[in-house]
């Protein structure tokens, strides 16, 4: 399944322009209150990075230096235990030496959350967005330096959630559903083969013990449909994953998940080769001093083929990553991320394996200003050479809100 799934580590590491809408938050005193109670949260990023291999390519690499401007808006409405927000962001990237690079993202989502009576709540999520693929990246891998412009897509998602039990309840039962869309805007004589659309229906039960560990079963199906026939034939699968696990915050110190399971992932098409097997997430933090944490997360999971005119009908896709976070002082504050990642194909040999090291430095200048100082550091390695490449980027952020 493409878009339900991952290790919250590399989400972290990934830049765009959805993170930079949903993260980009002020101190209250930074909120524009209105009259009508809604409440306006505008900020600001700019920034300028290096990067040495713009198309993640292992022969004629193009460094260039990039400037990148996110402005966000954002607007939350509270009435009573009901709440509703709406978030606007673009992100605009220009390459000094690389203008076949610059894209220009756009995001807009709204969010609802409402309780008629302490044990329903509701959660509903809408979203569009108008992103990219970088060249080198998805639909591209490994063909970065054949293309003349990034590759554009837009996605659509809408997710519901129900949620049955009270704050105090033993039991809880949580349904969702949700539905996905993406269609790639140029480049069509190859990207029309990756335009899909999926539609997802879950359920979940939740046992809280006595102390401080919540027990959780879960089932979702996912009906992946591809709206043109693939030229290798029919990609369309159902994606079937069963969990159980625990979830715990036993204290300031210590909280996290671990879910383990079985996937079914079934093609149309009886002469691709399903998968069926064991798949998990699990997510840990340790924060043994106020001021400095750990965090770990892995998955494994089967997922589709990005690229076309690729070997294979799945990946098998298994992410480690770990973390630390340390406040320096009341200003000053650094995060430093390793993610390891294989990409295992199941009609041949291919491997890929990603490592990739990010490094932060953040100091709140003033109220409305925090400066982040970054560098990462990206070896791709695989049995395909062609795909083989080393990234570093290092770069100055500055965030404004009110």
């Amino acid at each position: 399944m493409k878009f339900a799934q991952g290790v919250i580590i590399s989400t972290a590491l990934l830049t765009s322009v959805a993170p930079v809408a949903a993260q980009s938050t002020a101190p209250a005193s930074g909120v524009i209150k209105t009259s009508s109670g809604i409440d306006l949260v505008p900020s600001l990023q700019v920034g300028l990075k290096h990067d040495d291999n713009v198309v993640r390519s292992s022969t004629n690499e193009i460094n260039s230096w990039v400037n990148t401007i996110a402005p966000a808006l954002k607007a939350t409405l509270v009435d009573g235990a009901d709440s509703y927000t709406l978030t606007a962001a673009l992100n605009n990237a220009r390459y000094f030496s690389s203008h076949l690079d610059d894209f220009t993202d756009g995001y807009l989502e709204g969010e609802a959350r409402i309780s008629p009576a302490s044990h329903h709540n509701f959660k509903l999520k809408a979203n569009s967005s108008w992103l990219h693929e970088d060249r080198g990246t998805g639909v591209s891998e490994g063909r970065g330096l054949l293309l003349n412009d990034v590759t554009k897509y837009n996605s659509q998602l809408f997710d519901a959630e129900y949620l049955y039990g009270a704050p105090s309840s033993t039991g809880k039962i949580r349904l969702n559903s949700r539905y996905y869309n993406k269609d790639y805007d140029n480049f069509r004589d190859v990207t029309q083969y990756r335009d899909y659309d999926s539609t997802l229906f879950g359920g979940a039960f939740l046992y809280q013990t006595n102390g401080s560990i919540k027990l959780v079963a879960s089932a979702t199906t996912a009906e992946i449909d591809f709206k043109v026939l693939d030229l290798s034939g029919d990609r369309n699968n159902t994606d079937n994953n069963y969990r159980v696990g625990v979830e715990w915050e036993m204290s300031s110190i210590t909280s996290g998940e671990l879910k383990l399971g079985y996937q079914d992932k079934n093609f149309d098409r009886s002469q691709r080769e399903d998968f069926s097997g064991f798949a998990w997430e699990a997510i840990l933090v340790w924060q043994p001093l106020t001021y400095s944490g750990f965090d770990v997360a892995t998955g494994r999971r089967a997922k589709d083929v990005d690229a076309v005119n690729v070997l294979g009908d799945y990946i098998i896709e298994t992410t480690y990553g770990l973390g630390w976070n340390h406040q320096w002082s009341e200003t000053w504050d650094s995060k430093i991320a390793y993610e390891y990642q294989t990409n295992e194909y199941n009609l041949s040999s291919r491997k890929d394996t990603g490592k990739v090291l990010t490094l932060e430095l953040n100091k709140q200048l003033l109220r409305w200003v925090k400066i982040k100082a970054f560098a990462n550091i990206e070896d791709r390695t695989s049995t395909l050479g062609v795909i083989e490449f080393d990234r570093n980027v290092i770069g100055l952020n500055a965030e404004f809100t009110l």
